[in-house]
């Protein structure tokens, strides 16, 4: 018998098209809430989220996102950013926890995410005014997908990655 816990991490999908439909602030509150209670290193949670509804600056931001600029059709963009000086050591690891939870958050309310590794973060940092001590991790779009869900994409096997040593 599956949990419903794991059948949200088998279906979550990466999405890259969105229907041209705004997400209601209590879900977002509600997304951003779990993400409360992410795991980070010490419990220092070095991050902040720029929300970004304009339709202006999304696109604006959008192309600086080089593997993403589907983004700039989402009609939510959060930009993950981690602070170097509250969590030097672990600042990557934590914002990327983050961001995992909080696709997983947005999944159980339908709606998607896609995550976006290449991105001009100093053209970011300078178009959202961040300091030196800020590190732009990601840019996630947030909305509900176009279209049909992806299917999922081959997975190995778990004998090729599993490695009991009894």
């Amino acid at each position: 018998m599956e949990s419903e816990g794991l059948k949200l991490l088998k279906t979550r999908r990466s999405i890259r098209s969105f229907e041209d439909r705004p997400i209601e602030d209590e879900i977002l509150t509600e997304i951003f809430e779990a993400c409360r209670y992410c795991m980070s290193a010490v419990n220092r949670q070095p991050w902040e989220f720029y929300v970004i509804r304009n339709k202006e600056l999304i696109k604006k931001i959008a192309a600086e996102c080089t593997t993403g600029p589907f983004a700039a059709g989402a009609p939510v963009l959060v930009v993950l950013v981690g602070d170097k000086e509250i969590q030097p050591n672990w600042y990557v690891q934590d914002l990327s926890f983050i961001s995992l939870q909080l696709a997983l958050a947005a999944w159980t309310f339908g709606i998607g995410t896609c995550w976006i590794g290449r991105i001009n973060r100093d053209t970011v940092k300078e178009i959202l005014g961040l300091k030196e001590k800020d590190h732009v991790l990601t840019v996630l779009p947030l909305g509900y997908p176009k279209g049909e869900i992806p299917d999922p994409r081959p997975r190995k096997n778990l004998k090729e990655f599993v490695k009991y040593l009894d």
